[in-house]
């Protein structure tokens, strides 16, 4: 997130400019933190991740690599997702589950 801008806006921008994709954000799915990292210099952290549901302003947009950030983007079907950690597909199951409540998962 740039300084001063909304999570939702800050989605929207990041999925343009990594992918080329302009997005509509339909709801906020979930509220939860991230796996705490330990990092080099013995700092431990761990982050807030807000997820959203979101969908193509237009379906027939082709995604593609915008940036230096991503050597590849595609699309997939739920039933032919590539391989990914079992938290991400935690996720992308909160997502699918279209509740009209965001999901909180409280810290350990």
């Amino acid at each position: 997130m740039e300084p001063g801008e909304a999570p939702a806006a800050a989605v929207a921008r990041e999925v343009e400019e990594e992918t080329g994709v302009r997005v509509v954000i339909e709801r906020l799915a979930a509220v939860m933190h991230s796996p705490p990292v330990q990092h080099r210099n013995g700092d431990r952290t761990q982050c807030l991740e807000i997820v959203f549901a979101c969908r193509p302003a237009d379906p027939g947009q082709a995604a593609r690599v915008c940036d230096d950030e991503s050597v590849e983007v595609d699309r997939f079907s739920l039933e032919a997702l590539p391989p990914m950690s079992k938290r991400m597909r935690e996720i992308i199951a909160m997502v699918e589950k279209d509740e009209p409540a965001a999901s909180f998962i409280p810290a350990p």
